[in-house]
């Protein structure tokens, strides 16, 4: 009878499902049984019950273990529909407890009702952030297609769905396309996204089921007024217990984050066994995990800037420098974007980076170097500039002509030959610099104003000399009895173009500009043609293009990248 009316296993099905000892003691019958007949079968008018110490000493025995009592009466008070408990004294009733109507109300509860709730939560436990936390972390909840998450330089966390599972493909599918595009155009700041996904749904499910059903009866007055004090206090124990149960399944659900790792693959992050003791918040955690593994930071030094600085930028525009930290996988991603106005504070008041701006012609004015600049009075803007140290400071001493150089050096002519020399000059900073009028000279041989030489007769060594100003240049020149067999030296004075065609390998795209290129940086006519393949993943074929045509339209560039 106990079994069949009191709870919906039973004694014996608790004692079955119990530790040896339990089960060996049958202790969930025999205590059962006990509460049963010392409360009179429920009959009682004067509410007649077994407290603690007599149910102790009714099953203590030789065998018995009492340690294991607590753990049989609280599996008792949690199936029994009509066993009732107040202050360690137990008693059946004709009442049904609590129990009877939480499995009722359980199973009456609506799906929309459910999926509300547990996304309230969601929301709710994601929103909160403790007062050291992170403010300006922007929070998207539930997308399902791109044009939910905006694409801005700023720190995003996309909370997907509890029925998007990580281990799903659905799941994969939906990261990777809110990763590749922004509606219609390529998604530029990819790597500002972070994606908070569910590992498991069910206890979330199960926790919102049973709150929802202890809210119904506790909104329930006639239902209420029924209930003996003690169990209007059980109900609200029960009802605070149901609300942090909610909780505590949302952060173990919400274990897995996704992100972009250098090499632009998708990460998926297991944070492991997830309480809500370990962080203020879930967001926190995340943060902080990420903040420790180096894919966050909360600020970056000026030094730092300038090892990132891209190699064919002068002028880097403050608001370029800002959105590299979201769109680079490169970069750790900055916890708040306006950090980077401490960094450009500190560098241009160190003297490690110049601040200026552009005026109407195009030509650049520094504001800014090795003095004192606010955090506040930084722009992030695409008209203000950072320079490296070296490039602010041809603004503070413009350049001017510091050398000449001659061309060609020592050449080997005969008696009477012929030779053009031509003189380029160089700044202090060892770049080229335009040389206006020149004089020339060569002692022993003949030389006009436009550096046309005659050799002298006298085999020997003759000095060649170009002056400008203050300046002058020295080269030689060897007169042979016998000219070389080589080619004579052209004395036309015509212009000539060096041209160039060849595959470099990766490795040597940079020594190749420093070596090559650079000296032609400041000539007008140098034109450079670039041109590249390379073999594109299958699986990944259309995203690699977008990012390729995303980036060409950042660098304000053709974005005609074909697929063949």
């Amino acid at each position: 009878m106990l079994g069949s009316l009191n709870q919906p296993r039973g004694a014996a099905g608790l004692d079955r499902e119990a530790t040896e000892a339990i089960k060996k003691a049958r202790l969930h019958q025999r205590v059962s049984t006990i509460i049963f007949f010392e409360s009179n079968g429920g009959q009682s008018q004067s509410k007649a019950d077994a407290a603690l110490p007599e149910i102790k000493a009714a099953v203590g025995g030789p065998e018995t273990h009492l340690a294991e009592l607590d753990t049989v009466l609280e599996g008792l008070l949690a199936t029994c529909y009509y066993l009732h408990a107040e202050r360690n004294r137990y008693r059946f009733g004709l009442r049904p407890n609590l129990n009877q109507m939480l499995v009722t109300r359980r199973g009456a509860i609506p799906a929309p009702a459910l999926d509300e709730r547990v996304r309230k939560t969601i929301i709710e436990l994601f929103n909160q952030v403790s007062k050291d936390g992170p403010k300006s972390l922007d929070r998207r909840y539930f997308p399902l297609r791109s044009t939910d998450v905006p694409d801005r330089p700023q720190l995003t966390l996309v909370v997907l769905d509890f029925d998007h599972l990580a281990s799903d493909a659905s799941t994969h599918a939906l990261i990777e396309q809110l990763l590749r595009a922004s509606g219609s155009a390529g998604r530029t700041f990819k790597t500002g996204l972070l994606f908070a996904v569910p590992d498991a749904t069910t206890a979330m499910v199960d926790a919102a089921r049973t709150l929802l059903a202890w809210e119904d009866i506790s909104d329930d007055t006639d239902a209420v007024g029924q209930l003996e004090e003690s169990q209007q206090r059980t109900l609200t124990h029960n009802l605070g217990r149901a609300r942090a149960d909610l909780r505590e399944a949302v952060w173990r659900a919400y274990r897995r984050v996704f992100f972009l790792t250098q090499d632009n693959r998708l990460k998926d992050l297991d944070l492991g066994h997830v309480t809500s003791s370990m962080a203020p918040s879930i967001t926190e955690l995340i943060v902080n995990t990420l903040v420790r593994d180096d894919e966050i930071t909360p600020s970056v030094g000026p030094a730092r800037l300038v090892r990132i600085w891209p190699p064919a930028m002068t002028a880097w525009p403050t608001k370029a420098v800002r959105d590299a930290f979201f769109a680079s996988p490169a970069l750790p991603r900055l916890l708040d974007p306006d950090a980077i106005k401490r960094t450009i504070a500190d560098g241009v008041s160190a003297k490690l980076l110049g601040y200026a701006h552009k005026d109407s012609d195009g030509r650049l004015v520094l504001d800014r170097f090795g003095e004192s600049l606010l955090e506040a009075e930084v722009e992030i803007s695409d008209d203000v500039y950072l320079l490296r140290a070296a490039d602010a400071q041809k603004l503070v001493e413009p350049p001017q002509l510091a050398s000449l150089v001659l061309h060609p050096e020592r050449v080997e002519v005969g008696p009477q030959q012929h030779v053009t020399f031509r003189v380029s000059g160089l700044d202090q900073y060892g770049q080229g610099y335009a040389v206006d009028t020149v004089e020339w000279s060569a002692h022993g041989c003949t030389i006009d104003a436009h550096g046309h030489l005659v050799a002298s007769e006298a085999p020997g060594v003759y000095t060649v000399t170009a002056r400008s100003g203050a300046l002058h240049g020295d080269t030689h020149i060897r007169v042979v009895a016998t000219p070389p067999e080589e080619e004579k030296t052209k004395t036309d004075g015509a212009s000539k173009t060096i041209r160039w065609h060849g595959t470099i390998p990766p490795q040597k795209w940079m020594n190749f500009y420093t070596k090559v290129l650079s000296k032609f940086v400041s000539s007008p006519g140098l034109t450079l043609q670039v041109g590249f393949e390379v073999p594109a993943d299958s699986e990944h074929v259309k995203a690699n293009v977008d990012d390729i045509k995303s980036a060409l339209r950042d660098l304000g560039l053709d974005e005609d990248a074909t697929l063949s």
